[in-house]
């Protein structure tokens, strides 16, 4: 009994697979409607995520009250229901998703080098429609790293609907403990591959870089993708995906940087510059955008907290 109501938590198999069949057989017209009831469902029933978004956006946009301040959630929530609304339709539909690109020649850029990449990215927009956008345009391997989903049931069942989005030219690699994930995508970047990856988000186990967001606080950020810059060397490509509206996004693509170090400076202190480069970079499309920054988890630390720990 324990194993099938798992699955009808917010994590479990059921609701991946009760939206892939309602793409297939919902009207367009009632669509937005449907969203708009599960969006107000899953705000009302996800108290924890509800407050962490909260917590998240009186950071990024101080001086709101508690009633705006869950106003924004909800505008969340709203916007991460199309999202996952959008990405079933294009695996039930096709190509339903209009582009735009913004920054056109860092991506140019990234196309004409001689050697591999990373796409950094964030939890915004849609990353896993806009990724094998990127295989058809790019004439290299993107190798795309996701976590898994945080349910076994959840996790096969995705898998093998992302399995069929792989091809020669697009490949996704989960980051899971022990499997010696970094040393693959050192090879993957070795020979001329395009390693996407998520800059923003800490889950499970990962090793994280304290950096500062503003003068209050602090944010935590993967150390992986910088990392992964020093040891090969390539340049780090930020990357972000928006929604624009109804079934349309954009491509915002930000001039590359890459990890040097300098004469006398340790590797530490060259990742921490990198890291700090990216966070200017991050702040400011999260604050643009909050409205599609999907981070359901605590992002910030107070700095006068960290001071007196």
């Amino acid at each position: 009994m324990r194993s099938i109501l798992r699955r009808f938590n917010v994590y479990g198999d059921f609701w991946p697979r009760f939206l892939n069949w309602g793409v297939r057989h919902c009207p367009w017209y009632v669509e937005p409607a449907i969203l708009f009831g599960f969006t107000i469902l899953f705000f009302l029933v996800l108290g924890k995520a509800r407050r962490a978004v909260a917590a998240n956006l009186r950071v990024i946009l101080p001086g709101c009250s508690w009633f705006g301040a869950n106003l924004r959630v909800l505008r969340v929530f709203w916007n991460f229901a199309w999202t996952i609304d959008d990405e079933a339709q294009v695996r039930n539909h096709g190509a339903v998703i209009n582009w735009e690109i913004s920054g056109l020649k860092h991506l140019q850029e990234l196309e004409s080098s001689s050697g591999g990449g990373i796409l950094l990215t964030a939890h915004m927009g849609n990353y896993d429609i806009a990724a094998p956008v990127f295989a058809e345009k790019f004439k290299r391997t993107i190798h795309m790293v996701r976590t898994p989903e945080r349910d076994s049931e959840s996790q096969d069942y995705q898998h093998q609907h992302r399995a069929r989005q792989q091809s020669a030219a697009f490949v996704i690699h989960y980051n899971e403990p022990g499997n010696m994930l970094g040393v693959e995508l050192a090879r993957c970047i070795g020979d001329k591959g395009i390693v996407a990856i998520q800059g923003d988000r800490i889950l499970f186990d990962v090793s994280s870089m304290t950096v500062p967001f503003d003068e209050q606080h602090t944010w935590r950020l993967p150390r992986g993708p910088f990392l992964l810059a020093l040891i090969t060397r390539c340049g780090i490509h930020p990357v972000f995906i928006i929604r624009m509206g109804y079934r349309r996004y954009r491509i915002d693509a930000r001039a590359p940087f890459s990890i040097n170090p300098k004469h006398g400076d340790g590797k530490e202190a060259a990742q921490m510059e990198a890291a700090q480069q990216w966070s200017k970079i991050l702040r400011e499309v999260v604050i643009n955008h909050w409205r599609q920054w999907y981070v359901f988890e605590p992002a910030f630390d107070a700095v006068n907290k960290k001071e007196g720990a």
